[in-house]
């Protein structure tokens, strides 16, 4: 008998104990947090602000985010959103209240937010420029493109603030398999547009000294570097190593030049102080990077031990690539004057010809 009421006695304390955690765990807290958002919908590498509020509260608690996948679309602290790849997710607010912690969630998608122009770019391009909504950057597709026909020359950055750019600039110039090559890194405005771009170029290796008039050709093929290219720009101020964040990255592939530019202008007249470019340049052989590090170092880039140590203006040297990254080093651009906007234009003119008439008299005269 007693064995009876024991049994039932337990049963009866355990309905009571679970009764009561199943009222509590279905308790409705009196807090609600109440996301909003411009948007349900973000696009493809692009981004949308969402903010939260705890309802009847006048003091309001700090908000944490997050969302149901990061590799569909990422949030920042302070509440925004990218769009990282096409689908569904969920952006999840949570905060504290009273020792409470209160959630909620609400329902997001990545588009692919289209317009007439960037889909005539993506598909068609104009003058060699194209469109990736898959990243939201303009680029120059270097495997069509026709300035391949005009190399480069220092003149061509004297004239470029006349045409409404403004931007940073490093020449690592060397001698490899009997050429002098030039590897030119830009940063900064072009026009209405910001970004930065890679450039390789070489020429038959003479001996002479280079001139702002030097023409370099875009590379051969054979010569093309591997390049891993990104470009980040300053959205606050604070720890450098914290106040920048991806602005575009470009895909791993061989080229002569790497370019990439997103619409709007840098908001600081000096780009040294708001883009940085972090790159992984891998070369023919250790003799050639050996030849880039050299120009490197000339500039005031310093070499570190290790690939994740390098910092602002350093860089690392491993087999035949070389990690780098660049802020505020910048060859300084010879004073503006319309003579060399004429040299230039006649340089044109005359690749021109090279190209459709006449090419062996004009190589004869540039000589």
């Amino acid at each position: 008998m007693k064995s009876i009421v024991k049994k039932m006695t337990f049963i009866m304390l355990s309905v009571i104990i679970f009764g009561l955690t199943a009222i509590a765990s279905n308790a409705v807290s009196e807090y609600k947090l109440v996301i909003s958002s411009r948007s349900m919908n973000v696009g493809l590498a692009q981004t949308t602000e969402v903010s939260a509020v705890v309802e009847g509260l006048e003091l309001q608690p700090e908000i944490t985010w997050s969302t149901s996948d990061e590799n569909i679309a990422t949030v920042s602290a302070s509440g925004k959103v990218k769009g990282v790849a096409l689908g569904n997710f969920e952006i999840i607010a949570t905060a504290t209240v009273d020792g409470e912690i209160i959630t909620s969630k609400f329902p997001m998608k990545v588009v692919r937010l289209e317009n007439q122009f960037n889909s005539y770019m993506e598909a068609t391009g104009f003058l060699s420029y194209q469109y990736s909504y898959d990243y939201n950057y303009y680029y120059a597709n270097d495997k069509t493109t026709w300035q391949d026909e005009f190399g480069f020359a220092m003149v061509y950055d004297f004239i470029a603030p006349y045409f409404g750019y403004a931007y940073d600039s490093v020449r690592v110039f060397f001698t490899y398999d009997n050429q002098d090559f030039m590897v030119q890194l830009w940063k900064g405005q072009y026009i209405v547009l910001r970004g930065g771009e890679i450039g390789i170029y070489h020429r038959d290796a003479d001996g002479l000294k280079r001139d702002p008039y030097t023409l370099y050709n875009a590379s051969d093929e054979k010569y093309w570097p591997t390049m891993d290219v990104s470009i980040y720009e300053q959205k606050k101020e604070g720890d450098p190593a914290e106040a920048y964040e991806l602005l575009f990255k470009r895909p791993v592939d061989k080229y002569w030049w790497c370019t990439g530019f997103v619409l709007g202008v840098p908001r600081n007249t000096n780009p040294s102080d708001e883009l940085r470019m972090e790159a992984v340049l891998t070369f023919n052989d250790s003799e050639m990077v050996a030849g880039f590090a050299k120009g490197l170092v000339e500039h005031g880039f310093r070499e570190v031990e290790k690939a994740e140590d390098v910092k602002l203006d350093e860089y690392y040297v491993e087999g035949a690539s070389v990690t780098l990254s660049w802020q505020n080093i910048n060859e300084p651009v010879a004073e503006k004057s319309w003579k060399n906007i004429g040299i230039f234009l006649v340089g044109m003119m005359l690749t021109l010809l090279i190209k459709f008439g006449a090419p062996e008299l004009v190589k004869l005269f540039l000589k």
